[in-house]
């Protein structure tokens, strides 16, 4: 009996994982405890094994998403076959024939169809049918161009306000043979209307186009679009598209916090990131409507502060997490920053330490930056962009004096954080760094 190879579950916050690598060939012979592919989710990669002896046939395709729990392959017996596995109803896109708007969600009337397809739910296709609807006409908004029952839906709506054109048969009847869109044809006939000549002049100037040679491509060196810099991207257009994001700045001065860090280093490794974890903590809890996330129609203020701290690797960002860190003491942080970005660049978090953050931390003052517009990573609420140190002079007491400053950036999701409570998480952060000793009070 066919064993399935089932996407697993790493992290108790995993819900699919893509397939990156099938370390043995579809058709291959393989033994329990073999490693036979290499899947990722949330930038994290992982080797999966064999659950039994047999031969290993493929389902999930190389880069494919797969939900956990899904069948990424199986383990059968030589001559068995392969496990049907129920797969989305599909339907072919249409694909207009000259370029212009249309109605959103809405494909030009004379589409001609290609040999691409698209999913559609099954509340779609019914939907469809009982308004006399051509799937192919209508582009999805699901994931991977899935065409849902709200897609058909706008689709009937906005053909139901789309005025009439007017057209001579000849006009409509030459535009049907040629795949063309009455509605981006300006018509020279009376009252707009749309004569044959119209749409020969249409056809004649795609032909002229067609003609013209195409200039030479740009060479370019290519650099895959894939792995963790395809996650990244993934997981920050959602973040935007699903957010209201605003950023708040302020500039503060750390005079005093560089001088506690000169002083706390001879005694063991601390960064300033290190200290803007503690203190981050601190303001938390006097703020804890940043450290919540929004789960339907609830805003939940969340007890534990995991706070993430943003890695720069080679190809691109993690962010792994310092767990419980209101109850960590700063040599206790440092130590787990320091422990967690090592596991990072050398490849070896697990899920775990790298998922489940409350509130997160990215610095790029070490690069020399000033001032970011940091994108909050869900589903937190907010996240702390740090720039530089700089040296700058400042009125202090009626005198003028050099001070360290340097500017904080909270991006917050304007839906749960008002402008003033995030003022204030700043004014409080500031007021710590400002006079660090405060920290161990």
């Amino acid at each position: 009996m066919a064993v399935k190879v089932a996407m697993p579950k790493l992290g108790l916050v995993m819900t699919e994982g893509v397939v990156v690598k099938w370390l043995k060939d579809d058709g291959e012979p393989t033994r329990k405890g073999e490693p036979i592919a290499v899947i990722m989710s949330k930038k994290i990669t992982y080797e999966v094994e064999a659950p039994a002896d047999g031969i290993l046939r493929h389902v999930a395709q190389i880069k494919e998403t797969k939900p956990v729990g899904a069948a990424m392959a199986y383990i059968t017996a030589p001559d068995e076959a392969v496990p049907a596995v129920d797969e989305p109803v599909a339907v072919p896109i249409a694909q207009s024939a000259v370029a212009g708007a249309s109605p959103p969600g809405v494909a030009p009337a004379a589409a001609a169809p290609t040999d691409g397809f698209v999913v559609a739910s099954p509340a779609a296709r019914r939907l469809a049918k009982e308004l006399g609807i051509d799937l192919a006409q209508i582009q999805g908004s699901g994931p991977q161009g899935r065409v849902t029952e709200d897609d058909v839906r706008r689709f009937a709506e906005a053909r139901a306000k789309a005025p009439e054109i007017l057209a001579s048969p000849m006009a409509k009847k030459l535009a049907r043979e040629h795949g063309l869109d009455l509605a981006q044809i300006a018509g020279t006939g009376p009252g707009g209307r749309v004569t044959e000549r119209d749409v020969q002049a249409c056809l004649e100037a795609q032909a002229r186009v067609a003609a013209t040679p195409a200039p030479p491509p740009a060479r370019a060196r290519s650099i895959p679009f894939s792995g963790m810099r395809q996650a990244i991207a993934q997981h920050m257009t959602e973040s935007l598209q699903t957010m209201a994001q605003v950023t708040a700045t302020t500039e503060v001065d750390v005079t005093e916090m560089v001088k506690l860090r000169e002083q706390i280093k001879t005694k063991f490794e601390l960064t300033y990131t290190d200290i803007l974890v503690r203190a981050v903590t601190a303001a938390l809890r006097e703020h804890p409507l940043l450290n919540s996330t929004l789960v339907g129609d609830e805003i939940q203020l969340l007890e534990e502060l995991h706070i993430g701290v943003a890695v720069a690797l080679e190809d691109g960002l993690i962010v792994p997490v310092v767990r419980d860190a209101g109850q960590r003491t700063l040599a206790e942080i440092a130590q787990e920053t320091r422990r967690l970005a090592e596991a990072a660049r050398a490849g070896t978090l697990t899920v775990d330490e790298a998922t489940g953050s409350t509130f997160t931390i990215t610095n790029l003052g070490m690069y020399g930056v000033d001032v970011s517009t940091p994108i909050i990573n869900p589903p937190e609420v907010a996240i702390l962009g740090v720039g530089r140190i700089v040296e700058k002079p400042a009125v202090v007491q009626g005198e003028i004096v050099k001070r360290a400053m340097m500017v904080l950036s909270l991006t917050f999701d304007h839906r749960i954080v008002d402008g003033a409570p995030a003022a204030a998480f700043l004014r409080t952060l500031a007021g710590l760094l400002e006079k660090p000793y405060l920290l161990f009070v």
